[in-house]
Order: C-alpha cells, then structure tokens, then sequence
C-alpha cells in the first residue's frame, strides 16, 4: 500500500470546544507503551503493563483572550482539558488532558510563542 502525506496544515486543534488553526505552528502526539520483559522457562514473555499519551503544541502567543487564556484558567483551576486533533487521515481524542507546561517565548526580534504540554489518555480513530 503506498504512503499517502499528510502536511501540518490541514491539522485543526480543539481544545475544550473552541478551534484553533490559523495559530498552531506544530504539534506531536506520542504514545508511549510499557513493556514488561519477563523470563520464562520456553522464552521470553512481553506484556504491555500501561499505556502513556502525551500531547504538544507550539502556537502564536494570542494574549489572554485565546487559546493561552484558556489554558491558564485550566492551570489555575488544576483542571483538565479536552485536546483534539483531527487530520484528514484521523482523530485524535485526549478526553481528560492534564497541562504539564505552558512556556511563553518572548525574543526581542520575532514573534511571541507558546509551547505547551499535555499528558493523558489519547485514542486514535482513522477517517473511513
């Protein structure tokens, strides 16, 4: 089966209910399992034990009235927030997204930006 490319810029980014687009510059979503290697008398065993999701974004800095705004009311409340991903080829779903970080990047010459980190649980479900 050949490979189809997705470009980054057909990414939409949810968070909460409110798209954002025009703003993310990028974005990584890892899955991460833990495998257990166990030692058996006819070999060796691997079992997945757990399942780690985690969620960046880089993005426009919008002041407080946007999507970092958002994300620091989320902070202050200790609350968690839905983060979705949708492309053409898939969704993915973090339904309860815990924020690790929110970093503002201020040089003085460019452009003001955000990176943002989010841990939980994420789905994947591919467009049919």
């Amino acid at each position: 089966m050949p490979a189809i490319g997705v470009t980054g810029a057909v990414f939409t980014v949810s968070i909460g209910a409110t798209n954002y687009e025009d703003q993310i510059t990028s974005g990584t979503i890892n899955t991460t399992p833990t495998i257990v290697r166990t030692k058996t008398l006819s070999g060796v065993a691997f079992d997945q034990t757990d399942l780690n999701s985690t969620m960046s974004l880089d993005f426009l800095f919008d002041e407080v009235t946007g999507m970092y705004g958002a994300l620091q009311t989320a902070i202050a409340a200790a609350a968690s927030v839905a983060v979705v991903v949708e492309s053409t080829s898939g969704t993915w779903t973090g339904a309860a997204m815990f924020i690790e970080s929110a970093d503002l990047t201020y040089p003085a010459d460019g452009v003001v930006t955000v990176s943002t980190s989010f841990t939980g649980s994420v789905t994947f479900a591919a467009t049919a």
